[in-house]
């Protein structure tokens, strides 16, 4: 009988402890796919940035200066989902592109503001349609009205 109770915990803990272990390789391989980002989400994330440069440059009385062309790289990215692409998204990417050239058009820190929140809703705009999650981080773009 102590045999048998021995033996019976001796396979438990094996049992456990391979549960364990494919338990964490599962954990990681979905860590590792979580951390992938398509083309398009890693340009969504250098415009971020950018954003927040400008936002940043606008807000101590500095205008932007900066040449960008940024519709071709939105509409040839790929994209995480690929129902993304099409006419309605490059109808977007135009929007986009149009908003910015006016921002950087811009010829008083006013009028730069003002273009600046409006590229701000083009992007809120745009991830209303394809993807709301990152709607509450690009509100915190907007500049205060004054």
């Amino acid at each position: 009988m102590k045999k048998f109770i021995v033996l019976s915990l001796l396979l438990l803990t094996v049992w456990a402890c391979s549960e364990g272990e494919k338990e964490a390789a599962t954990e990681e391989k979905q860590e590792v796919k979580m951390a992938e980002f398509s083309e398009l989400a890693l340009l969504m994330k250098k415009i971020h940035l950018d954003a927040k440069d400008w936002k940043a440059s606008l807000e101590s009385g500095e205008m932007i200066e900066d040449s960008i062309a940024i519709y071709k790289l939105l509409v040839e990215s790929t994209p995480t989902k690929a129902e993304v692409k099409g006419p309605v998204f490059e109808g977007f990417a135009a929007s986009y592109q149009a908003n910015l050239d006016a921002f950087l058009a811009a010829e008083d820190i006013d009028l730069a503001k003002s273009a600046y929140n409006n590229l701000v809703s083009t992007c809120v705009t745009c991830h209303q349609s394809y993807c709301p999650g990152p709607i509450p981080t690009i509100e915190k773009l907007y500049l205060p009205e004054s």
